[in-house]
């Protein structure tokens, strides 16, 4: 769900989102002008089809031809729902009568944070928390720069530390796929935080329809006093907001 009634659709319903799943052996299928399903044949189930953070209206006959057309094992679907939305109980009940039934398990996270670019960087740094405020300086004051890099090899190297340091799954071919695409098409960055040319952090962000996103972001285990991280943070912020983005997605976490 999206806290921000006026974001642009989701990048993952974007054609440059198709492509990269194409790479990775998805077959991307075009439902109206602005909206993408997705389908993939799995040996010993057949076709699954997934539609992530598809915006509302939800083209359900497109969806029903579609589904009659490569008769999939099953579809998932994650619409794109505001959390101050008004219609939601119709929403649901709209989906149930057209076949669907809620679930427990996401394939995108279930709810995100977003930034409003549109406001100057002095409120922005304003409406953050005061400890967030205060890392943020103390990384200043103690020496941490933030540059863009577009350096992926590097990134690679702090993100999977940082996998393995963390215990979550890396996902090594999605990741150079994702970059491969986006960076291809001017639509991906690399920004990394230093202190004496020491990496400390980095974070990999995309753009999309006037939106950015906080896609993934790693952090050293060493110098953690320095609160890299809190200014790199700060400092997409305001690399986004100085490209003309509107609104920052921090890419959520997972809720139920």
């Amino acid at each position: 769900m999206s806290s921000d009634p006026n974001a642009s659709n989701d990048i993952r319903q974007s054609g440059l989102w198709g492509n990269y799943l194409e790479e990775l052996g998805w077959v991307s299928h075009k439902l109206t002008s602005t909206s993408f399903a997705y389908s993939k044949k799995v040996p010993l189930i057949g076709t699954i089809m997934k539609i992530p953070r598809i915006a509302l209206p939800i083209p359900l006959k497109q969806i029903e031809d579609l589904t009659k057309k490569i008769d999939p094992f099953f579809t998932k679907l994650e619409p794109s729902i505001q959390t101050n939305e008004k219609n939601l109980e119709k929403i649901l009940a709209l989906l149930k009568n057209s076949g669907f039934a809620k679930d427990n398990w996401s394939l995108s996270p279930t709810k995100t944070i977003q930034i409003d670019l549109k406001k100057s960087e002095d409120e922005l740094l304003k409406n953050m928390e005061k400890d967030t405020r205060y890392n943020v300086r103390l990384a200043q004051r103690r020496g941490v720069e933030v540059k863009q890099t577009d350096d992926f090899e590097q990134f690679k190297t702090i993100y999977y530390a940082t996998a393995k340091r963390k215990g979550f799954w890396a996902a090594k071919k999605e990741l150079e796929t994702v970059w491969k695409i986006f960076s291809k098409n001017k639509s991906a960055s690399i920004l990394s935080a230093y202190h004496n040319d020491e990496i400390l952090a980095s974070t990999l962000l995309l753009y999309h329809e006037g939106k950015g996103y906080y896609y993934h972001a790693a952090s050293a285990e060493s110098r953690r006093e320095l609160m890299a991280p809190y200014l790199l943070l700060w400092q997409s912020i305001r690399y986004l907001k100085k490209k003309g983005y509107r609104v920052m997605d921090l890419e959520g976490t997972y809720y139920r």
